[in-house]
């Protein structure tokens, strides 16, 4: 059983759209966000922002490695604003994620991912805050494997070029200057 605490609200850095290559400087055009895990678990992040591997290559979304049905969380509240859980995992059809998707009160959307099939815990229309399971990881869709893709996007355009980049403000391992996480290196969620 899982027991997950309620955090604090901090405040969010503004967001401003930065094309792939265009860095994220010192992290302010960034969206500030949780681990999408609950505190004290670990993940390996192994494809990151603007990766050269698999749908990366030109959007701002991370791919932790989960195993299949580890829970996946809030990473700040919000309203859920839809959620599709009926693809069986390993179909490996693209369009076939399973999804649940978070608005935030500055506009901003986030996307949970490959979700397993019939594990969403949210409704559309359901307030979330940091930390509440969303669903349990999966291999839906276009997926080699079981894990979680994150992305975060401005406004309901789910469009690559309309992601934003992320600082995770409790992620603790290795990072880039600019607050990036690396890909093939392990996080871990801290106390929000």
């Amino acid at each position: 059983m899982w027991t997950i605490s309620v955090s604090r609200s901090l405040p969010l850095a503004a967001l401003l759209v930065v094309a792939c290559g265009g860095g994220g400087g010192d992290g302010t055009n960034r969206g500030l966000a949780a681990q999408p895990f609950c505190e004290g678990v670990s993940y390996t992040m192994f494809q990151g922002n603007c990766s050269q591997l698999g749908g990366h290559r030109d959007t701002f979304a991370y791919d932790f490695s989960h195993a299949l049905g580890d829970p996946v969380t809030a990473s700040r509240a919000g309203a859920v604003i839809i959620v599709n859980d009926n693809f069986s995992d390993d179909d490996h059809i693209e369009g076939h994620e399973n999804n649940v998707f978070v608005e935030h009160v500055d506009g901003t959307v986030v996307r949970y991912t490959h979700l397993m099939q019939g594990s969403a815990t949210v409704v559309v229309g359901q307030q979330v805050v940091d930390g509440d399971i969303v669903g349990l990881a999966g291999n839906s869709g276009n997926s080699a494997g079981p894990h979680l893709h994150f992305q975060i996007f401005r406004g309901r355009d789910f469009s690559k070029s309309n992601a934003v980049p992320v600082t995770f403000r409790n992620a603790i391992g290795t990072t880039r200057a600019d607050g990036e996480l690396i890909e093939g290196q392990r996080y871990e969620a801290d106390l929000f």
